[in-house]
């Protein structure tokens, strides 16, 4: 797996990011934007193009720009040192969020099912285990692998954050040396706009001071579209399952939360795009049960979940099933200021700890 380790202002970060990854930077962009192209095509007969997603991008910026501007630093440095236009480097953070904003039809297949990916998030009250756990995989276009990297971030001013994304992106799944954990699943609600996208409030999450402070990065920010979030420190656990307008929070106070790709709670429900996959609805009960049949959890175990078959193409762990694969998966203890990370399908990946890197000095 690479590792990136950088240091400096947002915006020298950015810039190194972009020089760094150029080749890749590109490479990714074209595969995400004919990724939806393709997806729009084929499930909906629908006929978009890459001028529709760049100018949703381009009114997302203004208001990105309000929400975080450390955050929108770095994209500029991204899109400068990458040589490649902000609205493109924005455009590739955002796409999830971006296509939803279009109410593309190619979000729902003929049956009105749309697989969303297969991100797979659990959460483990102190009651379950020794220490606070927390994490999920992550799953994508399989032609996206190869641009999966973990990072390290020491910011001039601000909480050195430690993650796994891609190439040019911000934060996706991620702990911050303040202790602060925080990640998301993707689900679709009706109400997506131009706005913020999740790797953007992600990232500002994880440039928090404080538990309370990650939260409201979450439920304030202007959301372009609808995700999960879980954002833990050693004690305290927030679940917010956010359409693009509204956000729900629950405190976890003990047992064990889980979240695959469809909405759970009623009103997101009333909402929601398409309805859930079979493989969503099979993720969601399979890692209910593996958790329930555990007793006690440790950071092993989850990551044993993370590797799970049973289901075939609805599996947790999914290896190449329809153009989708399982590129990443994450387990942190923000107690112990611990993040593993693997690159590529948990059942045959080796897991690195992130947090046994020292950061970069600028």
């Amino acid at each position: 797996m690479r590792i990136l380790n950088l240091a400096g202002s947002p915006r020298d970060i950015g810039e190194a990011f972009g020089e760094i990854s150029r080749p890749e930077i590109h490479e990714l962009y074209r595969r995400r934007v004919d990724n939806a192209i393709a997806q729009a095509l084929k499930y909906g007969g629908q006929k978009v193009d890459e001028g529709m997603l760049l100018a949703v991008a381009a009114a997302s910026i203004d208001v990105t720009r309000d929400y975080h501007p450390a955050g929108m630093d770095e994209l500029e440095g991204i899109a400068a040192g990458a040589d490649l236009s902000l609205v493109k480097v924005l455009a590739m953070n955002g796409l999830t969020d971006f296509r939803d904003a279009l109410s593309w039809p190619g979000n729902a297949a003929a049956d009105g099912t749309v697989d969303l990916g297969g991100c797979t998030a659990i959460v483990v009250q102190k009651d379950r285990a020794q220490a606070l756990i927390a994490g999920q995989t992550w799953d994508l276009a399989t032609d996206n692998l190869p641009f999966v990297i973990g990072m390290v971030r020491a910011p001039k001013g601000g909480p050195v954050t430690r993650t796994l994304t891609t190439d040019g992106c911000l934060s996706l799944i991620g702990l911050n040396d303040r202790g602060i954990a925080i990640g998301t699943t993707n689900i679709r609600t009706k109400d997506a706009r131009p706005g913020v996208n999740y790797l953007s409030i992600i990232h500002r999450a994880l440039a928090a001071e404080s538990f309370e402070a990650a939260v409201e990065a979450v439920v304030t920010a202007p959301r372009a579209g609808a995700h999960f979030y879980y954002v833990a420190d050693n004690e305290r656990v927030a679940l917010l399952e956010c359409s693009a307008q509204v956000a729900h929070r629950h405190d976890l106070a003990k047992g064990v939360a889980v979240h695959a790709n469809h909405c759970l709670l009623a009103e997101n429900q009333a909402i929601e795009g398409s309805p859930p996959t079979s493989s969503s609805r099979f993720r969601q009960v399979r890692m209910e049960a593996l958790a329930n049949e555990a007793g006690r959890l440790t950071p092993e175990l989850v990551q044993g979940f993370f590797a799970d078959v049973a289901g075939g193409s609805d599996a947790i762990c999914r290896d190449d099933i329809d153009g989708l694969n399982t590129n990443g998966a994450v387990v942190m203890m923000p107690e112990h200021g611990t993040i593993r990370i693997v690159h590529g399908v948990p059942s045959r990946g080796s897991w690195v700890d992130l947090s046994h890197i020292s950061p970069a000095r600028p």
